[in-house]
């Protein structure tokens, strides 16, 4: 269960990305920095049930943090 959730963040901060336009002029290196801002988001909610909190905003708002942070050409 835990590799499908990891997964699904990993898809979903892709596709954030993609519909930002999100590249670095190289796509390994991209899908390597997507996987790194998934394991920082899951390992930054380990503990979240996500009862009390919208899974898909709480992402997009990660997801954009990161992206206007980091450099692209």
């Amino acid at each position: 269960m835990e590799n499908k959730k990891m997964n699904e963040t990993i898809a979903d901060i892709s596709y954030i990305a993609g519909h930002r336009r999100y590249y670095s002029g190289d796509s390994r290196i991209d899908m390597s920095v997507f996987i790194n801002w998934a394991k920082e988001f899951e390992e930054m909610n380990k503990n979240e049930a996500w009862e009390d909190r919208d899974y898909m905003l709480e992402i997009e708002l990660f997801a954009n943090q990161k992206i206007n942070t980091t450099r692209m050409k």
